[in-house]
């Protein structure tokens, strides 16, 4: 399956790092902070992958933008207190970006963190020299939109036909189904397999390395 793409896009968080249940205390702990009601874990799932300022609006719709702001900055206080390591990555992640590209292949993030939050990722976890092209929703429109799959696809030359995004999440998905290309769905992370089937993956997978046996 994999040998007929070119270009691999990965989502982050859940995909290639184990950070979904870190990512969830997080926005749990800021809205205890602000005083708002404590989301559900799975509805912090449901908006891993927006932009952060998005994330805020999705999950508590009624605050005003200094609610928004201090939202934020509670929360991005809270996720820096922890550092990122090679240790966070899924235990196949390392080998499988290794065999990828031992096969030639192109190698792209498109992801709902900020670029300082991608950068301390990277250079925590040590892969950042695996990837080609590197795009997140600070700088470009959030998922679903197909804006960071557009932008890799322009500057790389690669055709839509020949690009697969993996990820674990339906905004990873609905952004690959809007961008025309194809998906795979990982069930390490944010939605489970039934939800992930519903946007039509060409598979879904309970881990990375499954990708080179389907």
């Amino acid at each position: 399956m994999i040998k007929n793409y070119e270009l691999i896009v990965f989502d982050w968080d859940g995909t290639l790092v184990d950070s979904i249940d870190w990512i969830v205390e997080c926005i749990q702990q800021m809205a205890q902070l602000q005083d708002f009601e404590l989301p559900t874990k799975q509805q912090c799932k449901d908006v891993i992958g927006l932009s952060l300022s998005q994330a805020m609006w999705a999950l508590f719709p009624d605050i005003n933008e200094e609610q928004k702001s201090a939202m934020v900055n509670a929360y991005r206080q809270k996720y820096m207190t922890k550092d990122v390591s090679e240790d966070d990555l899924f235990s196949d992640a390392l080998p499988v970006l290794q065999e990828l590209k031992n096969m030639n292949k192109t190698l792209a993030i498109a992801t709902g963190k900020g670029q300082m939050g991608l950068d301390r990722s990277l250079d925590g976890t040590g892969i950042r020299s695996f990837f080609d092209y590197l795009r997140c929703a600070e700088k470009m429109q959030s998922k679903p939109s197909p804006h960071m799959l557009f932008d890799i696809m322009q500057e790389s030359g690669v055709e839509p036909d020949k690009v697969l995004m993996i990820g674990d999440s339906t905004l990873d998905l609905a952004m690959a189904k809007n961008a025309g290309v194809a998906s795979i769905g990982v069930t390490t992370g944010a939605h489970s397999y039934e939800v992930l089937k519903e946007h039509a993956p060409i598979a879904c997978i309970n881990n990375l390395s499954e990708i080179f046996s389907r």
